[in-house]
C-alpha cells in the first residue's frame, strides 16, 4: 500500500512539474512593434473578397503566408484599446502581413524563418489568424543562424 501511494505521488509530481514547464516555455508578448517570432513558413489557401467564403464561386482565392511557431506564445491585450484589448493564449500560427510590395516571401515557404515586426489582433476579414504580424523583415534561419534575408 505504501509503495502504491509513493508511486502515485511521484506520478502526480511529475505531471504537475511537466505542466509548469510547458507554461513557462510560452513566450509572452504585447501588441505593437518589436516582436520577433521563429517558426516554419507555410502558405494556406483562403477565400477573400467580396464575401470571404460565403459564395465560393465569386470569391477570390488567396494564398496567405503563415508562420507556424516553434513555441506557442501568449499575446497580452492593451486595456482600453478598442482594437488591441483581447489577450490570446497559446498562439501557434500567425499570419504575415507584408506592407512593402518589395518583400517577397515565396522562396522562404517551407523553411524555418525569423520574422520581425508589429503584432496586431485580427480586425478585418483579411486577417485569418487571431494574431497577425505586420512584417518589417523576414529571414531564413538554419541551425540558429540567418542564411538569407528577404526585405526592402
Amino acid at each position: 500500500m505504501k509503495y502504491k501511494l509513493t508511486m502515485m505521488t511521484l506520478v502526480l509530481f511529475c505531471a504537475i512539474s511537466q505542466l509548469t514547464t510547458v507554461a513557462q516555455e510560452k513566450q509572452s508578448l504585447s501588441y505593437g512593434p518589436g516582436a520577433e517570432l521563429e517558426g516554419r513558413l507555410i502558405v494556406q489557401r483562403k477565400y477573400g473578397p467580396p464575401n470571404f467564403g460565403e459564395n465560393p464561386k465569386t470569391d477570390t482565392r488567396l494564398k496567405i503566408p503563415i508562420v507556424v511557431l516553434t513555441r506557442a506564445i501568449n499575446v497580452r491585450g492593451i486595456p482600453g484599446d478598442p482594437f488591441q484589448s483581447a489577450s490570446v493564449d497559446g498562439v501557434r500560427r500567425v499570419q504575415l502581413v507584408f506592407t512593402a510590395p518589395s518583400m517577397d516571401y515565396k522562396a522562404l515557404v517551407g523553411k524555418d524563418i525569423r520574422v520581425k515586426g508589429a503584432l496586431w489582433h485580427a480586425t478585418t476579414g483579411g486577417h485569418y489568424t487571431d494574431v497577425v504580424i505586420f512584417v518589417d523583415s523576414v529571414e531564413a534561419i538554419k541551425r540558429g543562424r540567418a542564411t538569407a534575408v528577404a526585405g526592402p
